[in-house]
């Protein structure tokens, strides 16, 4: 009975029981895993797994994988699939490497120390957090990272040294650490971003893409062609824009934080209560009229060339152009101004006379937007249970805030 609890190892085969230390034993092939669950193997010194092809994917029902300082673990010359496994990176090096998740459970990945080389890609069930180590040596005009099919990364800290890409239902979560290369989102994929940086030539190409910034610092010239992009502090780089070729235009809310200088807005609606827009701030495309863009400012106050504007909470919009000062104090109390140049002067905004640009007052029980507070706000609530506060749910405590602010007089 005592032999059969125990891990015997003869020529290199491994039995059910402690942990599988390599060295000095080797991999058991994949019936090993199936018919015992939960396994612990420690990839140690010197030792190494998956060097070549075994099966794609190769199921480790549950095992947990310890890749341990000059230890590796990986694939040399193709990339493949491993699934339903817990790998933890604590100084060794993982190659080569897909994962997925299965029917059987969710695949996790954590990179402690150590490194990622030759390329991840993550797909399905599959959770990976970056807390330092590195990501990247992959070869030229190569994703580092990839993320498909409801699959989640987290950086927490350490390096990637190129470009990531997340794609489908993928999201993708930097709290902190370098990203030398752009982020890339497509399709329905989303991200959110609290602090660190990425690099630059970054974009959004999907109509259900949402990138929340809170944080950190993006890459020059990120482009939002679909989307939703959420600002609510960090800075957007400098030369980033709002350019979309066909199809649904993108939305940039921005409630504080920055938006870098030489910013283009070329399609769609800009809503900006807060945070600072940068210098050369560009309404329109500099050929045709510039319709197709809206900016929508909510403002405490606001003055046209010095002179008060008398605002209501109905959006007033601003037609005013031949290098006229538009200067606004947001509700975060940062203070915005705009030169109303109808075409390019150097250093200064440009907004082309066909793009709309509205100014209003914050009055936030106005749901109907017609300028007073009433019967009809309240009758729109109820008819739509809007989540007034923001916690996912309608409930008592959405009346009781909504009953607050219909109370309040709007200006």
């Amino acid at each position: 009975m005592l032999a059969a609890l125990s891990m015997v190892c003869v020529s290199g085969t491994v039995f059910a029981g402690f942990p599988i230390n390599i060295p000095p034993s080797s991999l058991p092939d994949e019936s090993f895993f199936a018919a015992n669950p939960g396994t612990e193997v420690n990839i140690n010194a010197g030792g190494s797994i998956l060097a070549g092809e075994m099966g794609d994917p190769f199921g480790f029902n549950g095992a947990t994988v310890h890749v341990f300082e000059d230890g590796e673990a990986g694939f040399s010359t193709i990339d493949q699939f491993i699934e339903d496994v817990f790998v933890m990176i604590d100084g060794g090096v993982l190659r080569r490497t897909k994962f997925v998740g299965s029917s059987e459970g969710t695949t996790l990945c954590y990179l402690i120390s150590g490194s990622c080389e030759n390329g991840v890609w993550l797909m399905g069930d599959t959770i990976m957090d970056q807390f330092d180590g590195s990501i990247g040596v992959v070869a030229g005009g190569q994703a580092a990272l990839i993320g498909e099919d409801e699959s989640d990364f987290e950086m927490h800290g350490g390096t990637i040294d190129t470009f990531v890409s997340f794609n489908d239902e993928s999201s993708f979560s930097l709290i902190d650490g370098t990203i030398s290369g752009a982020l890339q989102l497509n399709d329905d994929a989303s991200a959110t971003m609290y602090g660190g940086s990425f690099g630059a030539d970054g974009f959004m190409k999907g109509i259900g893409n949402v990138f929340d910034l809170d944080g950190g610092v993006t890459g020059d010239a990120f482009v939002v062609e679909k989307g939703i992009l959420n600002i609510d502090g960090g800075t957007l780089g400098e030369n980033s824009a709002l350019l979309n070729s066909s199809g649904v235009d993108p939305v940039l809310n921005m409630y504080s934080g920055a938006i870098g200088d030489r910013f283009r807005a070329f399609d769609g609606t800009l809503n900006i209560e807060g945070g600072l827009i940068g210098g050369e701030f560009r309404l329109g495309r500099p050929t045709g009229d510039g319709s197709g863009v809206t900016l929508n400012l909510v403002v405490k106050s606001a003055m046209l060339d010095g002179v008060p504007l008398d605002l209501t909470a109905v959006p007033m919009e601003i037609t005013a152009r031949g290098g006229l000062e538009l200067s606004c104090v947001m509700l975060d109390d940062t203070v915005n101004v705009l030169t109303l140049n109808e075409s390019a002067v150097a250093g200064e905004d440009r907004i082309r006379a066909g793009a709309t640009v509205t100014v209003a007052l914050d009055c936030e029980g106005d749901l109907n937007g017609d300028g007073s507070l009433d019967f009809f706000d309240l009758s729109f609530f109820l008819m739509n249970m809007i989540d007034y506060n923001g916690d996912t749910i309608f409930n008592f405590f959405d009346i009781s805030a909504f009953l607050v602010d219909l109370s309040m007089e709007c200006p």
